[in-house]
Order: structure tokens, then C-alpha cells, then sequence
């Protein structure tokens, strides 16, 4: 079975020779040789394959270029620091903490005013490009989880996510974001005689992202958005007293709410061989603005998500191989509410009477992985050899009703990556790592197909769109490009408990067939100076 397994995947490279003598165990190999600590069920950890590693480090990144999205910046950088954790207290406990901070400033950015465009039903886009201007985020996220083993086949755990970001534009029109992310998860697992694992959790996350739009400049300019309900597709909004969305010093906030669950099956075919399934699904709600009698909420939206991870291992003494499935498919559907204010007798208050609602978006995302992995030469938690093979596709279908009108789009890419890293000893304390990466992406798919449901009357105006936008997004989703990557690290033991080290590493990315970004060159580059204990 061993030899049909090897032929079935890609050729390894064999390794002769005594591997590395040197060093603490990988971080990195540790967390994904044992796929149950990259579970949605925390009871995984109990999986933990060693008693403890930690890993603290500061980063600095920087990145220029013009092959960027189109709410992107084409001259950022970021600094930051985090530090994470596996601890196992005593054969029935471990811990799993992680701290991290970054701090991004972004030169020449524009379009979206939401952190994450592609996480919200619906944007606010500026409708020119010629008010661009920097912007920064810092971005706080901590995690905590344990795991419990209350039997020899009962475990238990339970995991809080938590984000806070903040994120501000610095020319007008500015806006300011402050959002918040919290995921809580509890589960428990089940093993069968070490033949099969059973685990099932529960999930629950909410985010809120709140924007303040204001202006510190020329106030006699008047500034517009493009209220995008998908594919750069809406209506013009004036900012001012008199915004809906862009509201001037009160916008309302972006309401997300998760509830889901996940199944996990693990099946032992021999000592070597596992293969590791996952399926879980969430429903997602939400909305944008306040709950009040006396404020509107301009839209509710609703999702489905389903997703499948599967891993099927081989584990050697010296050598592990894992081959990884995932799939996620998210359908959502935006609805914009009916409303009137009409006056209140509580003081000046307006009370909001709804009629109804028109629907705005239906968006379907799928979204495909396959990697495969190969650790060879390990010795005490650390290969001295890592190669991958792997790829994505992703492709984006949606309908986009400004009724009578309607706009349909549909984006197709995929990205094609090969990659090594080489681990060598130099003597008992200092060792070198080089690694180099390769990838190839593209797409195709309709920019957009603009229609009418009905003919529309005379004071029926056609939708707004921003041009720039729709084809700058496209190109940089479909164009042909080639990224090339080279890492260089060095490590020493600085005794016998702890290992520091500094890693940097260079991509080039260049595209082809670019029309309507500015740029088809984005070099990015990072220097990271840490230590494992």
C-alpha cells in the first residue's frame, strides 16, 4: 500500500544522509503535522505531539508596486509582533494562546471605505480616483484555548477568537473604522480504540464595523460615493446631513452574526496511514445600522456557508506526507429596506415605518484548495526538507438588482504553486534555512452583462458604477501572472531552551496583458527577528 501511495502522488525527493543535528522542533511543522490543532474543535489539541513550543517574534514588511487591487496601495509597509503558544499542562490539559499586533500605513489608497470589501454585502466606494491618500490600521488579535481530557475516550475544549482593528483614512473625504471580531467555540471529541476519532463543536461569531465619514479640508467641496450593492453597481450618494449611508458624523454600523457547527472524522487505516474530515456549516446574518425605533436599518442580508477539509496522511519515522482537500461555498442574499420617517410625538425624534424591502445582491462564492506536503529528514520535530505542491480556484458569480436594472458578473481564477525549503545544519548550534517558491495564477469571466427586468419608466435613472473600479478589480483577479519567491533564515541555539533566529524573504510578482492598472511590477519583502523556546 506504501508503493501505491507513492506512486499516486507527486515524486519526493528522497533525502540520504543524517538530517539536521541542531535545534529546537519548527514551530511551523509542529502545528501542521498534527492536523486536529488546525481544527475548528479545540478538543484537537489534545492531539498536541510534543509537551510544549512557543515562538515569539517582531516583523517588518514592505511593499511596492503597482500591480495592486483596486482598493489597495501601491507603497505600504507594516511593523509589528506576536507571539504564540502550545503548552501541555499534564496529560489531560493543554493550553493554545496567541498575541499579535501590526501596525499598516498604506501610501495612494483608495476606493473602499470597509477594511475587508470582499467580507460585506455591499461597499462605499469613492466614485473619483483623484482622492487618494494614506491610511492606516493597527490590528490587535488575541486567542485563547484548552483542551480537557476527561476519559480515555472523552475530550472536551473550548476556543475565544477575538480582532480589533482600527483603520482610518487621511484625506477627504475621511472616514475612520473601528471593527470588532469575536468567534467563541466549544466541542468535545469521542476516539474509538485509536481506530477513529469523532468530534463535533459549536460555533458563534459576531463583528461590528462601525465608519465615521468627515472632512478636515475645503468645505464647500462636494464629495460623493458610489453606494456599491455589488460589481461597482449603485447609487450616488452626496455626504452630508442628509446621507443614508455616508451620514455625516453618524454613520451606522456593519452587524455580522455566525452560528454554526462542524463534524470531524478521523479514521487510523494502519499506524501510518489517517485520513482526517471535516464538514461544517454556518449560517450568517447581519445588517447596517442601529436597532431603534427611531433609526432605519437600510439593509439585511443572510448566508449559508458549507466547507469540507480532508487530509489523508502517511507518517514514517522520519518522513510525512499529507494531501489537502478543502472546498467553501458561501451563497448570500442583501435586501434593502422600504422605510418612511415619519414624525414622532416623543420629542423630535421620527418614528421609522417599514413597507417592505427590494432584493439588492445574490452572491455565490466557491472556493477550492489542494496542497500537498511533504516533510522529509525530520528529526526531533524538525524536517530538513519541506516540498509542496498545491493550487486554488475560486470563482464568484453574482446578480446585482437596482431595479428595474440589473447587473450580472461572474470571475473565475486560479493560482499554481510549487515550492522548497531546505534546512542545514552548519554545526551542534547554528543552522541556515533557504527556501524558494514559485506560483502561477490566472482567470477569465464577464466583467459585467448590464440588463433591464422591465422597460423602465422616465424618471427611472440607470444605476451608477464606477468604471475604473470594476476593470481595475477584474484585471487584477484574471491576469496571467508569475510570482517568484526566495526566503533565507538563520538560526542558533542560544542554549539549551532557547533557539533565536532571522528570516527574510523577497517576491516578485509581474503580470501580463495589463491595461487598466497602472502597474504590472509588486515586489513585497519581509524581515522577521525571533526566537522558539
Amino acid at each position: 500500500m506504501n508503493r501505491i501511495f507513492m506512486l499516486m502522488l507527486l515524486p519526493v525527493i528522497s533525502v540520504t544522509g543524517v538530517a539536521q543535528e541542531i535545534g529546537l522542533p519548527s514551530f511551523e511543522y509542529v502545528r501542521q503535522s498534527e492536523v486536529w490543532l488546525s481544527s475548528e474543535n479545540a478538543a484537537g489539541l489534545q492531539y498536541l505531539p510534543i509537551q510544549k513550543i512557543s515562538s515569539a517574534e517582531v516583523f517588518f514588511n514592505k511593499s511596492n508596486g503597482e500591480f495592486v487591487n483596486y482598493f489597495q496601495s501601491d507603497n505600504s509597509y507594516e511593523w509589528g509582533a506576536q507571539t504564540e503558544s502550545f503548552f501541555r499542562l499534564n496529560p489531560q490539559i493543554v493550553f493554545y494562546g496567541k498575541v499579535h499586533y501590526a501596525n499598516f500605513t498604506g501610501k495612494n489608497m483608495g476606493g473602499s471605505a470597509f477594511i475587508d470589501p470582499y467580507y460585506n454585502p455591499f461597499g462605499i466606494v469613492e466614485m473619483t480616483d483623484d482622492a487618494r491618500g494614506e491610511k492606516n490600521k493597527e490590528n490587535y488579535h488575541l486567542i485563547g484555548a484548552v483542551s480537557a481530557k476527561m476519559s480515555d475516550q472523552w475530550t472536551i475544549g473550548g476556543k475565544i477568537d477575538y480582532t480589533a482593528i482600527n483603520y482610518a483614512k487621511h484625506k477627504d473625504l475621511r472616514h475612520s473604522n473601528k471593527y470588532l471580531d469575536m468567534t467563541a467555540t466549544a466541542g468535545l471529541s469521542y476516539s474509538f480504540a485509536k481506530l477513529l476519532d469523532v468530534g463535533i463543536n459549536y460555533l458563534y461569531r459576531r463583528s461590528v464595523e462601525g465608519l465615521f465619514f468627515d472632512i478636515y479640508g475645503t468645505t464647500d467641496k462636494m464629495y460623493e460615493s458610489l453606494i456599491d450593492f455589488g460589481a461597482f453597481y449603485g447609487r450616488k450618494e452626496l455626504f452630508g446631513s442628509g446621507g443614508l449611508y455616508t451620514k455625516e458624523s453618524n454613520s451606522p454600523p456593519v452587524f455580522n452574526e455566525f452560528q454554526g457547527a462542524a463534524l470531524q472524522l478521523n479514521v487510523r487505516f494502519s499506524p501510518g496511514w489517517q485520513f482526517f474530515n471535516e464538514f461544517s456549516y454556518q449560517s450568517r446574518k447581519g445588517y447596517y445600522g442601529k436597532k431603534s425605533p427611531y433609526t432605519p436599518i437600510l439593509t439585511e442580508h443572510h448566508a449559508g456557508i458549507i466547507a469540507y477539509s480532508g487530509t489523508l496522511s502517511y507518517r514514517e519515522q522520519t518522513r510525512q506526507q499529507d494531501l489537502k482537500v478543502q472546498v467553501n461555498r458561501e451563497q448570500l442574499n442583501n435586501y434593502e429596506n422600504i422605510f418612511k420617517e415619519n414624525p414622532s410625538s416623543e420629542g423630535g425624534n421620527k418614528d421609522i415605518l417599514y413597507y417592505g424591502d427590494n432584493q439588492m445582491l445574490d452572491r455565490t462564492v466557491l472556493q477550492m484548495k489542494a496542497t500537498y506536503t511533504a516533510n522529509l529528514g525530520i528529526v526531533n520535530q524538525l524536517p530538513a526538507w519541506t516540498l509542496q505542491a498545491g493550487g486554488d480556484f475560486c470563482n464568484r458569480q453574482q446578480t446585482v438588482s437596482v431595479y428595474p436594472f440589473y447587473r450580472k458578473q461572474t470571475i473565475r481564477f486560479f493560482n499554481a504553486r510549487l515550492s522548497a525549503c531546505k534546512n542545514t545544519a552548519i554545526d551542534r548550534k547554528n543552522r541556515y534555512d533557504i527556501s524558494l517558491d514559485v506560483l502561477y495564477g490566472s482567470g477569465n469571466g464577464t466583467v459585467f452583462k448590464d440588463g433591464i427586468y422591465v422597460t423602465p419608466s422616465e424618471n427611472q435613472k440607470s444605476p451608477e458604477t464606477t468604471v475604473f473600479n470594476l476593470y481595475c478589480e477584474y484585471e487584477y483577479l484574471t491576469a496571467p501572472r508569475i510570482t517568484g519567491t526566495i526566503g533565507l533564515a538563520y538560526s542558533r541555539l542560544l542554549n539549551p531552551l532557547v533557539q533565536g533566529y532571522v528570516r527574510a524573504h523577497y517576491e516578485m510578482t509581474r503580470a501580463r496583458q495589463i491595461e487598466y492598472l497602472e502597474g504590472n511590477l509588486l515586489g513585497a519583502a519581509r524581515l522577521a527577528i525571533g526566537c522558539v523556546f
